[in-house]
Formats: C-alpha cells, structure tokens, sequence
C-alpha cells in the first residue's frame, strides 16, 4: 500500500485513492465553500495518496444533486484553486471528476428536462429526458474539453472522466439506455462515438502529458446493460486511445439497490474487485479498484495479487480520514472503522441533503471540532447509548470533566439491539470503537446508576447532556399484556425468548430484522404492518437485499393490515379481506418508540443548560443521535 505508485506522469507517494463521493458541501451554483475546503484538507492530513473530488458537472443540465461541485463555469476556478492547495500542502495528488448525470436527474435539480442519448426514462428517475441532437452532442463534448481545461487551469494534477453508474457517456455507451441508429448508436462501435470524442477533446485540452483516469461500470447488472465482456472490450479501446489509469466499479441507478455500487452492511466487503481483476488482465495501464476495501489485509492482498494497482476507500475516509497513517503506523486498533451502514453518507446524499457520517461527527463539521478549547466545565451526561457516549467522548477530549451515568449494567444503549440481526454485526463494532475512546479519557461512568435530581445536583453540572433514549410504543389493543407478547428490542439482547410461531405487529426496519432474526433461529414468522409495505424506513440498497432475504425465507407479510387483538395462541389481524386469526404462540411489539422522560424541568432548576439529544429529543436513526451529543458537547 505505501509503495510510490504512477499513472502517466504523476508520481504517488502511496497505493490508497480518495475516490469520488459527492458529499453536497459546494453552494447552489456549484461553487467551493469553506466547508468543503476544511472537509478536504482534513482529508488530505489522513495520508491518502490521491484524491478525486466528486462528480462535478461540466454543464448545468448535468447536476445530479442540489449542492454539487460544478466545473461548468470559469467561476469556479479560484475555489478548485484552494482544494488543490491544502491538498498539495500534504502532499497529495488531486484530480476532478468530469461529468454529466444525463438521464439520471431531474428538472427539481436542474430546471431543465434531463438530456440523453435515447428518449427512455431512467427507471429510477421516472422522467423523459430530451434525445439529445448531434449538434447537441457536439456541444456537449466541447464542454468537457473546456471543463477539463479549467481543472488544468485550477492546477489538478489529473482528470478523470466519469464513464460509469449510469451517467451520461455509460448512456451512450450501453444498449440498456442508447437505441440510437446514427453514428453514435446502433453498434458497440458507434456507442463507444461519444466517449472517444469526449476522451479527445478532453486530452486536446490538457496536453499529452497530464494523466487522464477514465471511470467505469464493470458490469451494469441489469438486463441489456453492459456485461464484463463488454467493459473489457471498451477498457482496452481506452487504453488504446491513451487513457492513462481505469477506475473500475460497478452498476447504474437502476441496479443501485443490488447492493454493489455502494455495497451496505450486509454485504461482503470487497465484492466488486473480481471486476477490477478482470480488466486488469485486459490491459496494461494502472486500475483502481474501489468499493467496502476496509481493512489493510484486504487491501494490501489485492494489491499483492495484482488484482488492482490502486485502492479506492471512500466512506473509510469519512469514517477515519487518518486510516492510511494510522495503517502504516501500524496502530490499527485506533481506527474508527466504516460501518457500511449508509445511513449518514449515501441515503442522506440521495435525499438530497449533505452528507454526514454516522461513526464520526467530524465530518463535515471540521472547522466546528477544530475550534479552541474553552473554559474547563464540569459536564453530566445521562445514558450511555450512542448519544451518550458520543458527548461524553468529545466533551472529555476537549478538557471538560465528563461524569457519565447509566442506568444499565453496560454501555452502548440500542446498539445491541441493532447487531443481534443477520448482516448487522458491524454495529457492535461501533458499540466497542465507542467504550474503547471513552475508557481512553478521564470520564467518570456509573453504571447501574439511574440519574436523579438529587444525585446530579450533587455534581454541580455546568452542562447536563440528556441523552435516555426511547422507550417503547405499546398501543393499548386487548391483550398486549399477555405474558406471550414481547417487545422486539429485548428479544434481539436476550432478555426475552420467542416460542414457537410468531407474530411481529410493525414492519419498519427493526420489525423486518426481528424478523430475519428470528426466521433464522427456526420460529415461523409473520409481520403484520399497517401501511403497504415493509422496512420503508431502511436504505434502499439494504432494504432490497432485506426484503429478498425474507421472501426467500418465507416470511409471511401482512400490509395494509392491523393487529386488532391478542390472545395467548393467536392474533386477530384486520386487512383487506376483513377480520382473521393468526396462529401466534408469541407475539413482538416493534410499533415505534417515543422519546423517554429526562427529568428536563427537574434538571432545568439545577442549571440552564440543559441539552436533550438523540432519541430523548425525537425518535430517529443513530446517525442523529451520534451528531447531537457531540454538537451538545461542542457547544459546552
């Protein structure tokens, strides 16, 4: 991994690449912020050897996301300029993505139609684009040449163009989205037009001797799309043509929730390098493979092997932008790994929003955790899940004296209950990253301590971080006390059992994983759940993966049904085709949560300041309750 690598004139100081990740940190115009100039800079500190900054679009038509990163205009030059600096300070290389969504955006994001090869609607996005002309195409290309001139302007050190994921020129390139019969359809010839002309102007534009790095899909993994055979084929055009690096990863928007573009928790890690491995056969210029690589032992096998040249690690880097140095220091205990649990990364980005990272606040936020330590307090913390901890962790880095109480005999909260499902044994990762750093600092912790009044106004707080948690919905129906019914988030830590069949009432994301669960230990299972359908409240990509696992499974789904009333061996379900009687020798309770009591107005006669956070403030994912408690503990 810490070899010096090359790619056509470049010299790199080590084997790891920042790849592409929009992150929704430029303004409305496309232009650099501050934020994003701290983002990368922190970055850069991490020891990473090359970065490529996110799709960026080379026309306006071509914006995918609200805030992404533009390179349409000779405005955005002097913020390029400043990327390039902080991270040419670390020593570096940086490079642009150029690209253009095409089909895969919309007129909320644009305000114009979406353009395309062919008149078909990304199946995804559900809107007819414009079947671009070929003076339109022509325009198009041009655009790229003086894109790709602005990165040189700015003073990148390379380029690369962005051929994969179902974006404009993998548009052109694929039969799954181009039915054109010109010149630039019809033929695997005449639909590699576009990316040539592209990969011309855009060398035309930045000379012989700057590295040019072509991204692709390896495989689109849909019906019609591109397979391997084809992308070999096309790799072996571009490094015909003088393409100097290929980036190969995988899929389009419309295979995205197969789980291998971005692959989720319940994926294997590393599952696309076979396709890196392929083209690297194929050709004898560098490839970048890329996609869940988390740990040096994997990365440093690929590389060994000679499966891939370079290593992309993209959401390690927002989990631990320090990862490469700490790998090559050799203090892998230390790293706050990736957890694959795309919560704060790729679903926020996708609905439109910036992009956090659930295991570290950090992100994002760099210049806030940068600031100046103040004045020494004395901080109370109340719970010790995710929240928690996370407050305690900063508020106790940052010189405070942290007393941290839980009324449990151990740390963690909710994150037992998240890793006791199939395929989410990450989260007790994050469960010990998160005890481990704070056993690391002075922090006083009580366990088994319920917080009262009383015993914090002993403290003398300057600041109490409320951070209790939830606790659990159970409607009032006949029969929820029965000695048969549980509630899902006992049963996945143990302290309750199911017997026999089972009926889960609610299938958001935690009923759907009890469910899995308990499908797995033998039980015959059925959800019941109000609204049409299941798991809504999961990421795309692991809620398809979920909902494949429990078919096959034969996990019966009741939508659009109620559970009316519960006896001790059965429950009467309402639905579509009136009332009838499940068999249920158990029954789990997973109806939702609601913030628990923090003794806020109790608290409040103590001091002022008063900070409720994470599900004691309002009931959502670990995501927000991680941010919370450490902005509660910024602030203090």
């Amino acid at each position: 991994m810490f070899k010096r690598g090359r790619i056509g004139t470049m010299r790199l100081k080590n084997r790891l690449v920042m790849p592409p990740m929009v992150r929704n940190y430029a303004d409305k115009k496309g232009l650099v912020t501050q934020r994003y100039v701290d983002h990368i800079d922190r970055v850069a500190r991490g020891g990473v050897g090359m970065m490529i900054l996110e799709a960026s679009y080379i026309a306006p038509e071509g914006k995918g996301f609200v805030n992404e990163l533009g390179i349409h205009s000779d405005v955005v030059i002097p913020g390029l300029k400043k990327l390039v600096k902080v991270a040419h300070v670390q020593g570096a290389k940086i490079g642009i993505q150029l690209y253009h969504a095409g089909r895969q955006t919309s007129s909320k994001i644009t305000g114009k139609q979406p353009v395309a090869p062919s008149e078909i609607p990304d199946p995804t996005v559900n809107e007819i684009p414009h079947e671009l002309t070929i003076p339109e195409i022509k325009r198009l290309v041009n655009a790229y040449g003086r894109a790709a001139l602005r990165a040189k302007k700015a003073g990148f050190d390379f380029v690369e163009v962005h051929g994969a994921h179902g974006y404009l020129i993998t548009q052109f390139l694929s039969p799954f989205s181009n039915r054109r019969t010109d010149e630039y359809g019809g033929t695997p010839e005449k639909r590699m037009r576009f990316m040539k002309e592209v990969y011309s102007t855009v060398r035309r534009a930045v000379g012989e001797d700057f590295p040019v790095v072509l991204r692709l899909s390896g495989d689109e993994m849909v019906e019609g799309g591109l397979s391997i055979t084809d992308t070999t084929e096309i790799a072996r055009v571009a490094e015909a043509l003088g393409v100097d690096a290929l980036h190969i990863s995988v899929g389009n928007y419309a295979s995205y929730a197969r789980g291998f573009m971005i692959p989720p928790m319940a994926m294997p890690d590393g599952p696309i390098v076979q396709f890196a491995k392929a083209i690297k056969k194929a050709v004898h210029i560098p490839v970048i493979t890329v996609a869940k690589i988390r740990t040096p032992q994997m990365a440093e096998s690929i590389l060994k092997k000679g499966d891939a040249d370079y290593i992309g690690i993209g959401r390690t880097l927002l989990a631990d932008p320090d990862w490469p140095n700490k790998v090559k220091k050799g203090t892998l205990e230390t790293i706050n790994k990736c957890i694959a649990c795309n919560q704060g990364c790729i679903s926020r980005l996708f609905a439109q929003q910036d992009v956090w990272c659930t295991v570290n606040p950090e992100t994002g936020r760099e210049r806030l955790f940068a600031k100046k330590k103040g004045v020494k307090r004395r901080v109370v913390v109340i719970g010790g899940g995710p929240a928690g901890l996370q407050a305690a962790i900063v508020a106790a880095s940052r010189g405070h004296s942290v007393i941290l109480y839980e009324k449990t005999k151990k740390l963690g909260g909710q994150l037992d209950a998240a890793a006791a499902a199939p395929h989410r044994e990450d989260w007790r990762g994050f469960k010990k990253y998160l005890i481990q750093e704070a056993q690391k600092l002075n922090i006083d912790i009580h366990l088994g301590v319920e917080a009262t009044s009383a015993l914090i106004k002993k403290d003398r707080p300057h600041t109490v971080i409320v951070a209790v948690g939830s606790d659990v919905a159970r409607p009032n129906i006949p029969g929820v006390a029965n000695t048969n019914v549980v509630v899902a988030r006992d049963l996945l830590t143990g302290r309750s059992k199911a017997k026999g069949t089972v009926v889960i009432a609610g299938g958001g994301c935690m009923g759907a994983q009890t469910a899995e669960f308990l499908v797995e230990k033998g039980h015959k299972v059925t959800i019941v759940e109000a609204t049409g359908s299941i798991a809504t409240d999961a990421p795309s990509d692991d809620r398809a993966l979920l909902l494949e696992r429990l078919s096959r499974k034969k996990v019966a789904l009741l939508t659009e049904s109620k559970v009316m009333s519960i006896d001790q061996r059965s429950v009467s379900v309402e639905g579509h085709h009136g009332v009838h009687v499940v068999p249920a020798d158990t029954v789990v309770l997973c109806l939702g949560s609601y913030p628990a009591d923090g003794l806020t107005k109790e608290l409040k006669s103590i001091t002022k300041n008063v900070v409720i956070v994470g599900d004691a403030r309002e009931v959502r994912r670990v995501t927000e309750a991680v941010a919370e408690g450490a902005l509660a503990a910024l602030a203090v």
